[in-house]
């Protein structure tokens, strides 16, 4: 059993679960014989500065850093995590989206404490996108701006997730559509395009629950291209929904605009800066590589909780 040291966010989900959550933690450690702790984020990045210079577990026994808020906060815990070999990374799903959990089942399972304590870590795989660690996926282009401007709708009242989604993704449809750049997949020969987007998954979801790569595995050691050429605001509209239900593969009408590759790396380089969006983290890149990192995660997933989607042959 790790000692468990709960990351908590208090303004992920506009505050109103974290501040609840730290009750129930304190209610369940309290009538049992487990040493825990809670640390409250001060704001960006302090929960990545808090987890990277926290003391070293004792010889022998693990500290599980347990990100309480959304995507944002668990990249934040999982790049401080990185490079320790003393810890393990737990989820309590208390953000908008919640994107990266549904790779392992219900978001209950998250969020039931008994669940927690009697689970097991798993080692999942890790995007290292130019040194930083995405641990869901990375998109660039239109759909990185809009999850740049989703960050305004949320702080409207009565305004969740995917309805933020929605209304950026509305927004953002006034502006450029498409980006000039340069992508190779692998050992492929590189070409250049126009693209509207581009994701590169080690999850299949995002965005409050658009499956941009539906049979993504978070623990096979491959990462999933996805991009999207330039169409007309028209068809836009039509790609939308069936992008947020993952059936855009299968649409013959779609197919000569998506290009879907699996492989090891991806290297793109955009003919200007391109906003990037890593776990939800916006960053402004010109050229960008990213790997697949197999197995640099130890996951401490809840009992019940497993990776979807994961082959026979690594099971």
């Amino acid at each position: 059993m790790p000692y468990f040291v709960f990351v908590v966010n208090p303004v992920a989900g506009k505050g109103v679960h974290t501040q609840q959550l730290c009750r129930l933690i304190q209610d369940f450690f309290a009538t049992r014989k487990l040493d825990y702790e809670i640390y409250s984020t001060t704001g960006c990045g302090d929960a990545l500065a808090f987890v990277r210079a926290y003391p070293p577990a004792p010889a022998g026994t693990t500290v599980c850093f347990v990100a309480c808020g959304g995507d944002g906060t668990l990249h934040e815990v999982v790049n401080g995590a990185a490079g320790r070999t003393d810890c393990t990374v737990g989820v309590i799903p208390c953000g908008s989206g919640n994107d990266y959990v549904k790779n392992f089942g219900s978001l209950d399972l998250f969020t039931d404490l008994e669940r927690l304590v009697q689970g097991a870590s798993y080692p999942v795989d890790l995007l290292d996108c130019s040194g930083e660690y995405a641990v869901n996926l990375c998109n660039i282009g239109f759909d990185a701006r809009v999850a740049f401007h989703m960050a305004k709708f949320k702080q409207l009242p009565f305004v969740s997730g995917p309805l933020a989604y929605t209304l950026s993704l509305l927004f953002c449809l006034f502006g450029p559509i498409s980006s000039a750049m340069t992508i190779g997949v692998g050992s492929d020969k590189p070409w250049s395009d126009r693209l509207i987007l581009a994701v590169i998954a080690n999850g299949f979801c995002y965005g409050g629950g658009y499956y941009p790569a539906p049979d993504a595995c978070t623990a096979d050691g491959i990462l999933e291209f996805c991009g999207i050429r330039s169409v007309s605001r028209l068809q836009i509209s039509r790609f939308v929904g069936l992008y947020q239900k993952g059936k855009h593969l299968a649409d013959s009408r779609l197919a000569p605009k998506i290009i879907y590759q699996k492989g090891q790396a991806v290297h793109i380089r955009g003919k200007k800066p391109l906003v990037v969006c890593l776990d939800g983290e916006i960053r402004l890149k010109q050229e960008l590589t990213v790997q697949v990192r197999p197995a640099a995660l130890s996951l401490w997933l809840p009992a019940g909780a497993v990776p979807r989607n994961l082959p026979a042959a690594y099971r």
